[in-house]
C-alpha cells in the first residue's frame, strides 16, 4: 500500500474513518482512500462483506468503488476522484430547495437507494451529510450517495455532532436496533423533509430527547412550513416518515413509484403523543431505552440479528467519550468515608429557626393568660351588676349628742 499510493492531502475525518486524497502510482491518477479506524477482526470481516456486495453495483448515483481490502493498518476502500460537489447539508445552508430542485434530488436519491434495495442491501444510516450534489444548477445537478460503512459516525465527540448524526434514525432502530429496507425509507423521508424546510424534522438537546421525538412523531406538519411546494409532495414525504414501519412503502422502489405518480396514500391519524410516565415501584416507563448496566443512556442502533446481507450499520461505532461522559460515576473507596462524613454532618446540622413558628409558639401562652384574666374580671364584676345602691345617711343622724 505505502509504495503504491502517495498521500496528497486529507479530505475529511470522522469518528469512524479518515478520507485521504492519494495518487495511485500504479494507475497514474488521483483517488480517494478511506481508512477505517477499527482493527477488530469481526468488524473488518463485516466491512469486507458489505463492500463485496457493493462492488458489482453500477449506478451513476452511487460512489464508484475501485478497490477495497485490509492490510496491517486495518480496512480501506478506494474510490474514484475527489469528493464531488458539496453535501446536501451545505446546500441547505442557503435555504430550502425549490420544487424543481427537490424533484431533481428526490428522484436521483430514490434511484440510488432503489439500486441497493433490489440487491437486498440496506444503507442503515442515511442522512443529508452522506448526500453530495455537484453541478451549477438544478438542471444539471448530479446526486451521489456516500457513507457506506461509516454508520453513525460524527465529525467529533460533541453532543451537537452526535445529535446531527442520529437525526434521521428510524423509531425501530431506537427501540431494538432493527434495520431493514423500510428503515431506509424512513431516513429518506427525514432527508427530504429537511430538504424542503432547511431544518431537521426532529431535534433536541440530548440523544434521549431526540429519541422521544422520533418515537412520539413530535414534528411540525410539513404542509404548514413548506407552502412553496405542492401539497402532494408534502404528503408523500410524510408518508415515508410514518412511525409504524408497515405504514411506509416497503422499499425505495415502491416510494419511487408513488413519487412518479405524484401521490401518497392517506395515513391513519397518529395517536396523540404520550408524555413519559415517571418510573415507580408499580409502573414502568412506556419506552425502554437500550442500555446495559452502567452504560450510556442510548446505545447505537445495530442491524437485525441474523440478517443475510451486510448493511452500513453492520459495524456500529463503539460508544466513545461522547457517551462515556454521560455515565454515572461510582464513588471510589477513598471518597466514600468522606462522603459519609458529609452526609452525617448534614443530618446532624440543626435546621435554621423559623420566625413564624417561633412567634406562634410564644403567642399561645400569652393568649391563655389574657383569657384567664378576662374571666376573673367577669366573675368579679357580674355578681355586683344587679345590686341596688345603699341610701345616703342624713347629716343629723351622723352627729353625736
Amino acid at each position: 500500500m505505502s509504495s503504491r499510493f502517495e498521500i496528497l492531502r486529507p479530505l475529511e475525518e470522522d469518528t469512524a474513518s479518515k478520507l485521504l486524497l492519494v495518487r495511485d502510482n500504479k494507475r497514474g491518477e488521483e483517488l480517494r482512500l478511506r481508512r477505517f479506524k477499527t482493527t477488530k477482526p469481526e468488524e473488518i470481516e463485516g466491512l469486507q462483506e458489505l463492500f463485496r456486495q457493493l462492488a458489482p453495483l453500477q449506478n451513476p448515483h452511487l460512489d464508484r468503488l475501485i478497490d477495497f481490502g485490509s492490510d496491517k493498518d486495518g480496512f480501506y476502500t478506494i474510490a474514484a476522484g475527489a469528493l464531488p460537489g458539496e453535501t446536501l447539508s451545505e446546500v441547505l445552508e442557503r435555504g430550502p430547495l425549490t420544487s424543481k430542485e427537490f424533484e431533481t434530488v428526490a428522484s436521483q436519491l430514490l434511484d440510488a437507494v432503489s439500486a441497493l434495495h433490489e440487491e437486498a442491501i440496506v444503507h442503515g444510516s442515511l442522512r443529508p451529510d452522506f448526500v453530495r450534489i455537484s453541478g451549477k444548477s438544478a438542471a444539471d445537478w448530479q446526486v451521489t450517495l456516500h457513507g457506506f460503512g461509516q454508520g453513525f459516525a460524527s465529525r467529533d465527540d460533541s453532543k451537537e455532532e452526535q445529535i446531527r448524526a442520529y437525526r434521521c434514525t428510524a423509531p425501530e432502530q431506537w427501540q431494538d436496533g432493527t434495520t431493514r429496507r423500510r428503515t431506509d425509507v424512513y431516513a429518506l423521508g427525514c432527508i427530504l423533509y429537511e430538504a424542503l424546510t432547511a431544518r431537521p424534522p426532529f431535534d433536541g438537546r440530548a440523544l434521549k430527547e431526540l429519541k422521544l421525538k422520533h418515537l412520539g412523531h413530535d414534528l411540525a406538519p410539513l404542509q404548514k412550513i413548506a407552502s412553496h411546494v405542492p401539497g402532494w409532495m408534502c404528503a408523500w414525504v410524510m408518508h415515508l416518515m410514518a412511525v409504524d414501519p408497515e405504514q411506509r412503502p416497503r422499499k425505495a422502489g415502491a416510494a419511487k413509484e408513488l413519487f412518479e405518480r405524484r401521490e401518497a396514500p392517506l395515513l391513519p391519524e397518529q395517536p396523540p403523543r404520550q408524555e413519559p410516565v415517571p418510573e415507580t415501584a408499580s409502573t414502568k416507563p412506556p419506552i425502554t431505552f437500550l442500555q446495559q448496566p452502567q452504560s450510556a443512556p442510548v446505545t447505537l442502533p445495530s442491524p437485525q440479528h441474523g440478517a443475510r446481507n451486510a448493511t452500513s450499520s453492520t459495524i456500529p461505532i463503539s460508544p466513545g467519550p461522547h457517551l462515556a461522559a454521560g455515565r454515572p460515576k461510582r464513588p471510589t473507596a477513598a471518597l466514600m468515608p468522606a462522603q459519609r462524613k458529609v452526609s452525617t454532618a448534614l443530618q446532624r446540622k440543626p435546621s435554621a429557626p423559623n420566625p413564624a413558628a417561633s412567634l406562634a409558639k410564644n403567642i399561645k401562652p400569652i393568649a391563655i393568660a389574657a383569657a384567664a384574666i378576662i374571666l376573673m374580671l367577669l366573675m368579679f364584676t357580674l355578681p355586683r351588676c344587679g345590686e341596688k345602691p345603699a341610701p345616703a345617711k342624713s347629716g343629723t343622724a351622723q352627729k353625736k349628742h
